[in-house]
């Protein structure tokens, strides 16, 4: 695999896993979706093709004309842009019109499958990325209390359901109650609902999917999802060991640390 494929979401995934490829004498082939992607991949790597999300067809041409036979989906791409000035091309609408509902995995296998009648195979996004998949422990000064790990058990179940019904990974509880559950907002919204109804001192649960698809949105934590939990007065972001990225660790620990909260893998 001399060439990979990347298409690049939000957030920080996309960039790691640039610089990954680039370590390891890989070329990859980058297509930034305009609407979320970071302009710092500009500057680690030459030839991005920006695009937008609803440029299917465009995309899926760049990928072949460059030669690339297997593709790594990484980072967020919001599903609400569906809903919100959405200009599909024809391939985009193909593939909306032959959705049985919008669920997450509903869009990425139709678009995996997309890709596979273009001679592309997406591969698991966790290629090259195994270091930031934790396993258990208390990353930060303050441990969860008794209480919290109640809760924590406890929207750890809840978010396991809300997974199985491909609605969202992650549960906001307070106290053995479910103050949100992440739908089509995301992650950092969710969490703010959740502290607000819960007047703060709440616990941020993110759980995979059981049947979690490894080709695509896989759970992923980061300093942006601590700063949400301190916004919206968390005390606890717990999150399924080995199953989750971790990024921006060293920072998001040490915000956490800095406002006496906890952060764990379970």
């Amino acid at each position: 695999m001399s060439k990979v494929g990347i298409i690049a979401g939000a957030g920080e995934f996309p960039i790691i896993l640039v610089r990954k490829c680039l370590q390891k004498g890989l070329d990859p082939v980058v297509v930034a979706i305009s609407e979320e992607a970071s302009p710092v991949l500009d500057e680690i790597v030459d030839g991005v093709f920006w695009q937008s999300v609803g440029k299917v067809g465009k995309i899926f041409k760049h990928l072949r004309k460059e030669g690339v036979n297997e593709a790594i989906v990484a980072g967020k791409v919001h599903k609400m842009r569906i809903f919100r000035d959405f200009q599909p091309d024809l391939t985009a609408m193909r593939l909306l019109w032959s959705l049985r509902n919008r669920k997450d995995d509903t869009i990425m296998n139709k678009v995996a499958d997309a890709l596979a009648e273009e001679g592309i195979t997406l591969i698991p996004q966790t290629t090259f990325m195994e270091d930031y998949i934790p396993k258990a422990k208390v990353f930060t000064k303050r441990k969860p209390s008794d209480d919290e790990r109640v809760d924590i058990d406890f929207g750890a179940s809840v978010a396991t359901e809300m997974g199985r019904l491909d609605i969202g990974q992650t549960v906001v509880v307070k106290r053995g109650a479910v103050m949100a559950i992440e739908a089509i907002e995301g992650t950092d919204q969710a969490i703010l609902r959740g502290g607000s109804l819960g007047n703060r001192d709440v616990v941020v649960v993110k759980v995979a999917k059981p049947e979690q698809d490894q080709r695509f949105d896989i759970p992923a934590i980061g300093l942006g999802t601590v700063k949400a939990c301190l916004d919206g007065g968390a005390r606890v972001l717990a999150f399924e060991a080995g199953k989750t990225f971790f990024f921006q660790q060293e920072e998001a620990v040490e915000m956490a640390d800095r406002n006496d909260m906890s952060i764990v893998a379970f």
